[in-house]
């Protein structure tokens, strides 16, 4: 049985994120008989012009939202987080990070096949903790819970290595018109994008195989 391959466009501070994925798990969970797949994560900013040290959240949600909005705007993803018993926290978080160094690191950690697993402990992190993910100290403290060296993770930030990887990642996505997360790369060519529910994924996930087997047949 070939492996379908699922790259996950995302950012870490995107909520839709946490709840595609979540119900993901469960259409995978579902299919686990059926088919077998290859994630991988791919990087988006949804902010690239917040500052590197980060912007005050606030005031970013009054600004593009309005004083009145601002507060409201998060009840149904955290009525929906509950019951994918996910935790959206969103008054923890006070400020709203830059995110390049979280995707440089989700480069790194998918070479210690390691990136399902970070990615939701960046998930956690941010949203059900409000720690502040922009910081080299906290995304190695976050690495180092996975068993990886926090001082390594530490001196690997620092530098600009995988800096250029990610800006071509980045790009790839931009060439493919992806311009909203999450977004489902299927096989390199099917797209779908959205917190989908568990049974759309299903049909989706099993039309491609289907579409797939029959191009072998052929």
């Amino acid at each position: 049985m070939n492996a379908l391959k699922i790259e996950i466009v995302s950012d870490v501070v995107c909520p839709w994120c946490v709840i595609g994925f979540e119900n993901l798990k469960k259409a995978i969970k579902e299919l686990e008989d059926e088919l077998t797949f290859e994630i991988s994560w791919k990087p988006y900013e949804l902010h690239p012009e917040i500052p590197t040290n980060g912007y005050d959240k606030e005031l970013y949600m009054q600004q593009k939202f309005g004083s009145n909005r601002s507060k409201g705007v998060y009840d149904e993803i955290i009525d929906i987080g509950k019951d994918l018993d996910f935790d959206f926290n969103f008054s923890k978080t006070e400020r709203l990070p830059n995110t390049f160094l979280a995707h440089r690191l989700l480069w790194y950690a998918e070479q210690k096949n390691l990136q399902n697993e970070l990615s939701e402990n960046l998930f956690y992190a941010y949203f059900t903790e409000g720690k502040d993910i922009g910081s080299i100290e906290v995304l190695a403290s976050i690495a180092s819970e996975l068993g990886l060296d926090k001082l390594k993770i530490i001196s690997f930030l620092k530098s600009e290595i995988g800096s250029k990887e990610v800006e071509d990642q980045k790009l790839e996505s931009i060439e493919k018109s992806i311009g909203a997360v999450p977004t489902y790369i299927i096989n390199d060519q099917y797209l779908i994008q959205g917190g989908q529910q568990p049974e759309t994924f299903m049909a989706f996930l099993r039309k491609i195989q289907s579409k797939e087997l029959e191009k072998q047949n052929v």
